[in-house]
């Protein structure tokens, strides 16, 4: 079973909303008021939204904030402890490159990479377990290469017996990847592993859980925040956390109000 055109409005629409409610995008916004209202004789007003736009800017470039709001995401799920048997792990996408692949050969990943190392270790530590990728192409215009043919190759070129493998490749997002992964993932006694940077897994379990999973470990990686509280120079970074716990709140909202996600109760293998 593919999109239907609900899910297909859906995704439309989340990407140009999200382009316009990113922290960049608002601040380039109001900095281009901003200068308008200077311009259209609306000195008061210009001011103010320059002045937004600077002290804004400078809270998500200079404070520990970013830092702060993405290490409650992130805490959320601990590493568990796997024990009991393994039906299989799943690797939701977003951790590959696609282009950096077709322009340069070997298989790329992003900084999200981790996802495959740990899925990898976790695929060696239980024999047992099917690994399950999830993951299309989230842009837009699609990709030239399929995020499946870069999982394959990274996979299968670090040793995994491709006869484990299951590539799921039409999905666009979380609630795609948790519908159609389910449809693909054999019927079988035990846990299932689902693989996820820190920051993403919240939205990711309480997904999957709405779209019929059962006995999930949260196994999350790929953890971006780090401890303690100061002041630092490292905007594009601090911007880059800041809009990756803004995109992961939204997305849980309107997953939560589309049906496309539910609380975990019940679908844990451990509560």
């Amino acid at each position: 079973m593919g999109q239907s055109l609900p899910d297909d409005l859906f995704f439309f629409a989340s990407k140009i909303v999200w382009g316009l409610l990113r922290a960049d995008s608002v601040l380039l916004i109001l900095l281009a008021a901003g200068l308008w209202a200077l311009w259209a004789g609306r000195p008061e007003l210009g001011r103010g939204l320059v002045t937004a736009v600077a002290l804004g800017g400078a809270v998500i470039a200079l404070s520990p904030l970013s830092n702060a709001l993405l290490r409650g995401i992130e805490a959320r799920h601990p590493v568990p402890e796997v024990a009991g048997p393994v039906a299989g792990i799943v690797i939701l996408g977003g951790a590959e490159d696609p282009a950096g692949t077709l322009a340069w050969g070997p298989p790329s990943l992003n900084e999200g990479g981790e996802r495959f190392f740990a899925a990898l270790e976790l695929a060696r530590l239980h024999p047992e377990a099917a690994v399950l990728f999830t993951g299309g192409s989230g842009r837009l215009g699609g990709s030239d290469l399929p995020e499946t043919e870069v999982a394959r190759r990274v996979l299968t070129g670090a040793g995994l017996d491709p006869a484990r493998l299951i590539l799921e490749g039409a999905s666009r997002n979380t609630a795609e990847n948790a519908r159609l992964g389910r449809e693909m993932a054999p019927d079988r006694p035990g846990q299932w592993l689902l693989v996820t940077s820190a920051f993403h897994m919240p939205r990711a379990v309480e997904t999957f859980c709405a779209a019929g999973w059962r006995e999930l470990t949260p196994y999350p990686v790929d953890f971006r925040s780090r401890p303690g509280a100061r002041l630092r120079w490292a905007p594009a970074e601090s911007l880059l956390d800041f809009n990756l716990v803004l995109h992961e709140y939204l997305g849980l909202a309107a997953y939560r109000a589309t049906g496309r996600a539910a609380t975990p109760a019940g679908c844990l293998a451990r509560p």
